[in-house]
């Protein structure tokens, strides 16, 4: 379950959907944190208060804005910029900072995960021109994300299993505009990156395409 609420922090009764959320869980016997559910969300304050009311698995996803094609670095405008709830709270950090060392120590304490947009764990980079131009590296008369190339990945999978956080980024999809220029329109191959990587999971707009990339890594992993 993925949650953008947009709540403010504050006491529990601010909370008001969250009764509910929990008696649907309890219902079904989803209360552990090996139950088939994960519930996720951008903001901070509702992950905090379902941590103190189940076991099931909780994910902080992290967002931003936009790309920056010159330095491979998420940019960040409001609303993308940070959790409504820090916003509310006064606090100026951008979302990045949750996935330094001590941010991710801090996620730790109450959610069992991060849920980081793609750039974070694989940055993407267009190439320029001499007076500062992206190229059209594709031709097809758009400037866009096909024309950029996936770079090395961060030491942000690393990072977070060793804060003891699984890894479950998004959004994967099969658009040639959605996938840089060297996957070459083959979007198994930005899964199979990011799986060889090590995510523990993510969220994909065509499930079977997920799958069958995952069956292709499993069988290179000779299983």
């Amino acid at each position: 379950m993925g949650s953008r609420s947009q709540l403010p922090a504050g006491a529990p009764h601010q909370f008001e959907s969250h009764p509910r959320l929990l008696a649907v869980l309890n219902e079904y016997g989803y209360t552990r944190k090996d139950s088939p559910v994960i519930i996720q969300s951008f903001e901070v304050s509702n992950l905090q208060y379902l941590r103190t009311r189940t076991q099931a698995r909780l994910v902080q996803l992290v967002d931003g804005d936009d790309y920056d094609f010159k330095t491979g670095k998420v940019t960040f405008a409001a609303p993308f910029d940070r959790p409504y709830d820090w916003t509310k709270a006064g606090k100026t950090a951008n979302f990045d900072t949750m996935l330094t060392p001590a941010g991710l120590a801090e996620v730790a304490k109450y959610a069992d995960g991060v849920g980081p947009w793609k750039p974070y764990i694989v940055p993407v980079k267009g190439a320029f021109d001499a007076v500062g131009k992206m190229l059209d590296v594709n031709g097809d008369g758009v400037v866009n994300y096909a024309d950029a190339s996936s770079q090395s990945a961060t030491t942000l999978i690393a990072d977070a299993h060793k804060a003891g956080l699984m890894v479950h980024t998004w959004t994967f999809r099969n658009e040639p505009k959605r996938l840089a220029s060297d996957y070459k329109g083959d979007p198994k191959a930005e899964y199979l990156q990011f799986y060889r990587l090590g995510v523990d999971g993510l969220f994909s707009d065509f499930t079977d395409t997920a799958v069958a990339a995952r069956a292709a890594y499993v069988k290179e992993l000779g299983n």
